[in-house]
């Protein structure tokens, strides 16, 4: 999920459109019989020290765990990391890709019905 649409810039508090995002994630869970495993993974781009784009991109992976334990979701199938700016998908010299960087992962280990 695009970071933009889920915090603001700098920010690893989610916004009210961040929230509609995540609700529509949760509501997809619903569509599985079994689900073994949910990976967060928080991003950011290569702006700022790499140690502060590390601690920011666990904050949002954590923000997106925490909310989704509030929408009901069994907290022992979550886990949040951050690969800070690690794992970029473009190129951070332009805005363009650096906001493709800022980002968060989640990948559900599980069976559709």
């Amino acid at each position: 999920i695009n970071g933009e649409a889920l915090f603001a810039l700098d920010s690893a508090r989610l916004s009210d459109a961040g929230k509609a995002e995540l609700a529509n994630v949760v509501n997809q869970l619903r569509g599985f019989d079994k689900v073994r495993n949910i990976s967060i993974v928080g991003h950011t781009d290569s702006t700022g020290s790499a140690a502060y784009n590390q601690k920011l991109s666990e904050k949002r992976a954590q923000s997106v765990l925490d909310y989704m334990v509030s929408k009901g979701v069994n907290p022992a199938l979550l886990n949040a990391s951050g690969a800070g700016e690690g794992s970029p998908v473009a190129d951070n010299k332009t805005r363009a890709g650096r906001a493709q960087n800022r980002r968060v992962d989640i990948n559900i280990d599980g069976s559709k019905i």
